[in-house]
Order: C-alpha cells, then structure tokens, then sequence
C-alpha cells in the first residue's frame, strides 16, 4: 500500500532517470516532477556522468540496456565514486545474470517494463525508505547549533532552543547538509533555491549571510570561485 507520508518525504530527493527509449522517458520524468524536488532526464550515460558531476543525485533509474554500455558497468563506476546513490534498474525482463551482476553494487530495486504506476510508486517508496534509514537524522554544525534533518528544525545545541528560519533559508540549509562533502556552485544553488523565478546576481550570497547570522560566520566557508560548503562537527543519530 502507498505510504503518502513517506511519498511526502520525495521533495527532499533528486533522481537522474537514464533511458533511451525517448517517449518513456518523457512518460517517467513527468510522473516523478509531481514528487521530488529535482528530476533530470538524459538518454545516454554520456549525458548521465555530465549531470553527476555537476548536480548532488540521490536516485538513479536507468535501464540496463544502452548503445555503448549498460547499466550495471554505468551504475559499478557511480558506485565507486559515489556509493550513496540509490539506484534501480529497468529491465524488459527478469535475466538471472542480470541479478549475479547486479547484487554486488547494492541494487536498491529493478523493475521490468512496460512499469506500471503501483510497481513504480512502491519501488519509489521502498527506496525513499532505504534512504531515510541510512540517513543520520540530527548534524551537529560548527558554532553551537544542530539541524534536524527529517523534521527540518534547526535549533541551539546547548539549550536545544528553536532558531527561527524561512523557507528559503531552510532549503538552503537541507541542500548544503545533504551535500556536505561537495562544494556547491552559485548557480547549483540558483538552481535549486529559485528555479524559475528572477533573482537578484547578488541573492545567493545575500542568502548565505542570512543563515551565517543564524548559525555562525564560520559554519558555511565560501571557496573562491568554487562555490559553498558546510562545516558539520560530528553526526548523532
């Protein structure tokens, strides 16, 4: 049964969908739009390491078979840079090498096409709470405060007291803890933070002086020309 509070947990996610079968792609990518909060579509692996090196993912779905390569040389490379990637595999049917292979990358999922919405929508969950698992819940943050990360509340270490945030400061926030060992770009942040909407060349860093005076000057370091990063001091779970 779908678990809608766990669904709701989605927007926190970004997932890479990789497949180059175009109207199926199209047909996922508009599903997972309505439920996390970043969805790219690529149709080759090319294009896939392009946006990993470039953006945090959480999630991979990709297919496993592609011109060039397939998904289990795609996703045992990711892995081996990166291994928090979620992944789930697409397949248009159950091949027992294909598993032998697979189990050793610490497969999340695979489902086989066509893929219907329940198969999808209860693959999506188990995933979500694979993630949530192994996440550490509570950071510790350099200069005396700590973030929850499930329940989005930041607060003083010491007096556990509640630091008051906005919504945007919050995002920024839940983006640079759930990336803390990547330094994020200006325009990674524009990205995330303001999708569409016009923004001022200096709202970023307006943004970051924000959440300095809240947390601490020395909690968030700015590398020249790189981007942001944050300083976390231990983890609780």
């Amino acid at each position: 049964m779908l678990d809608l509070g766990v669904m709701s947990c989605c927007n926190r996610y970004t997932v890479l969908c990789v497949d180059d079968e175009e109207e199926f792609l199209e047909y996922l990518t508009s599903i997972l739009k309505q439920y996390f909060l970043k969805v790219y579509s690529v149709a080759s692996v090319k294009e896939a390491y392009a946006i990993i090196e470039d953006n945090p993912i959480d999630i991979i779905i990709t297919d496993l078979y592609m011109p060039k390569t397939n998904g289990i040389e795609f996703i045992k490379k990711i892995r081996s840079e990166r291994s928090s990637i979620s992944a789930i595999f697409l397949t248009a049917c159950f091949e027992k090498d294909f598993l032998h292979a697979a189990v050793p990358l610490g497969l999340d999922a695979y489902l086989i096409k066509p893929v219907s919405l329940e198969e999808l929508f209860e693959t999506l969950q188990r995933t979500v709470e694979l993630i949530e698992k192994r996440s550490v819940k509570t950071y510790t943050i350099k200069g005396g405060t700590s973030f929850d990360l499930c329940d989005e509340v930041l607060y003083e270490t010491a007096s556990r007291k509640i630091i008051n945030v906005t919504q945007k400061e919050l995002a920024l926030l839940c983006l640079l803890i759930k990336n803390q060992h990547t330094i994020l770009s200006k325009s990674v942040i524009e990205s995330y933070l303001w999708e569409f909407e016009s923004i001022a060349n200096s709202a970023v860093k307006t943004l970051i002086n924000r959440v300095r005076n809240k947390i601490g000057s020395d909690a968030i370091v700015t590398h020249s020309t790189t981007g942001y990063s944050i300083v976390l001091e231990e983890l609780t779970p």
